[in-house]
């Protein structure tokens, strides 16, 4: 049987943000594949299709916004039991409350600090069996 490869879903509208992801994960994550989405709307049927071990949503998306995304997630028993970690530049106490109380497993502000980033995403992974 093959090892599993884990799957990251990265949901960001920005294509900037979304090349420092894809180096971020080529440099401290190399064996997690790097997933992306550029709308609400994109994640929900990626992560429908591909079954990402985590999805890092961004809050302030165009369309469906992060919250709204993680609502349709939950209620999709195909996606209910993702991780979902919040990204976003966001940064005030009452938001990071907020998006815990949503559901989110954990809550990143940009920019990134990249240790901490790759420590959290590394430990929800391994809660997923990776």
């Amino acid at each position: 049987m093959g090892e599993h490869i884990q799957k990251v879903l990265y949901v960001e509208d920005n294509p900037l943000n979304m090349a420092l992801m894809h180096h971020l994960f080529k440099k401290n994550l190399p064996s997690v594949l790097l997933l992306e989405a550029d709308t609400g709307e994109l994640g929900l049927e990626m992560a429908e299709q591909h079954q990402p071990d985590l999805i890092i949503l961004d809050i302030g998306l165009p369309g469906l916004n992060g919250y709204e995304t993680l609502e349709c997630l939950r209620r999709d028993s195909r996606t209910e039991r993702i991780s979902v970690l919040a990204i976003s530049a966001f940064a005030q106490l009452s938001d990071i409350a907020q998006a815990r109380q949503a559901g989110f497993a954990g809550y990143i502000t940009k920019p990134i600090r990249v240790k901490a980033f790759t420590e959290i995403v590394q430990g929800l992974l391994a809660e997923r069996g990776g």
